[in-house]
């Protein structure tokens, strides 16, 4: 199961497709009303740069808009080449609003996230370049990814929850967000 998705196998009947799940029972989306189309300024391989010093190598790439749906991946390599994070992303059109719903990985390919629980965003502003998602429930540490499109840049911007009271108890701290400018380049 991937994303809310049963994967069909070789074999398997066609009954056992689901639609996508919100992975929070009783969640329901209550996201500005969009179409897939809306995403399609994301279509395209982005690449940049972070870290204090400007040397470690971020990368995203999102399909075109197709059926419903979109899919994404990102990869953030430490300055010697080894990935600190990948993530498989998607965004589909449901409920007449976009989620996005993500899974993080490490350079080993083990999830971070348990198999049924991806996070999960609905869209809460959009513009012609600009898509913002707010979590639809309590995700851990994500609390809302933004993209924007300015000057032929890509501009993500991830927030994080604050802690919750009984963890800044135990010393956690909030996090800042992770800001992230992106170059167009070719496939």
């Amino acid at each position: 199961m991937l994303g809310g998705l049963v994967m069909i196998g070789a074999g398997e009947p066609e009954s056992a497709v689901q639609q996508p799940t919100l992975a929070s029972p009783g969640a329901r989306p209550s996201g500005v009303a969009a179409q897939i189309a809306d995403a399609a300024f994301l279509a395209g391989r982005w690449q940049g740069t972070m870290g204090k010093n400007k040397d470690s190598f971020v990368e995203e790439i999102w399909s075109e808009p197709g059926g419903r749906n979109a899919i994404g991946m990102f990869r953030w390599n430490k300055p010697d080449g080894m990935a600190t994070v990948q993530e498989l992303l998607t965004i589909t059109e449901e409920d007449g609003t976009l989620l996005l719903r993500l899974r993080h990985q490490n350079a080993a390919g083990i999830a971070w996230e348990e198999k049924d629980k991806p996070l999960v965003f609905a869209l809460a502003e959009k513009s012609p370049t600009l898509l913002r998602f707010d979590s639809l429930h309590v995700s851990g540490d994500v609390s809302r990814c933004r993209y924007e499109m300015r000057e032929g840049k890509l501009f993500i911007d991830v927030e994080f929850s604050a802690p919750t009271a009984e963890a800044a108890a135990g010393g956690k701290k909030q996090r800042p967000p992770l800001n992230f400018e992106l170059n167009r380049r070719p496939l």
